[in-house]
């Protein structure tokens, strides 16, 4: 436990400042898509299923299946 520690101490003694870049296309992609396609997708999901716990699961796989969608018609 003590190596743990000492260790944990030494990587955080560093004096290091970092910055993080978030491009505009990757917030703008976020945004389209959980934001304004999840809240679509829950919607028909909750008129379909009329149950809030499914629409938010549907909501869920909505998106998820939306963003990996283009890995399905990428070609190897």
């Amino acid at each position: 436990m003590k190596t743990l520690i000492t260790r944990y101490r030494a990587g955080k003694s560093r004096q290091e400042f970092q910055v993080y870049v978030i491009e505009s296309s990757t917030l703008k992609r976020f945004l389209v898509v959980e934001m304004v396609l999840g809240t679509i997708a829950y919607n028909v999901a909750l008129y379909f299923f009329h149950n809030a716990l499914l629409a938010g699961a549907g909501s869920w796989v909505g998106t998820e299946s939306l963003k990996r969608l283009p890995m399905v018609f990428r070609k190897s």
